[in-house]
C-alpha cells in the first residue's frame, strides 16, 4: 500500500516551458489523500516548486513540498514522463 496526496488535473501547459501546473486538492481545509495499492501506481512525478522571481529562503529540500502551494510537473525528467504526460 502507498499513501498518495492528490493534485489538481492538468490544464493547458505553460506557454513558456510547456509544463503543467498542479496544486494540492484541499477539502474542508485538509489535503485530499488516499491509501492505494502499489499496483495502481504507474510512475512517480517530479515536481518543481512554483515561485516568483526569487525562491523563498525558508524553503528547504525537507519542507518545500509542505510550504509550496503549487508545482510544475517536470515532463522532461525522463523519456517515459515525456511520452506519457504530454
Amino acid at each position: 500500500l502507498a499513501y498518495v496526496e492528490w493534485f489538481s488535473p492538468f490544464c493547458v501547459p505553460n506557454r513558456d516551458h510547456g509544463l503543467h501546473k498542479v496544486s494540492r486538492i484541499i477539502k474542508n481545509g485538509e489535503c485530499m489523500a488516499s491509501i492505494i495499492p502499489i499496483s495502481n501506481i504507474c510512475c512517480s512525478a517530479h515536481l518543481i516548486p512554483h515561485f516568483g522571481p526569487v525562491a523563498p529562503h525558508e524553503w528547504t529540500s525537507s519542507n518545500v513540498l509542505d510550504e509550496c502551494s503549487s508545482f510544475y510537473v517536470n515532463t522532461y525528467i525522463d523519456r517515459y514522463s515525456l511520452v506519457t504526460l504530454r
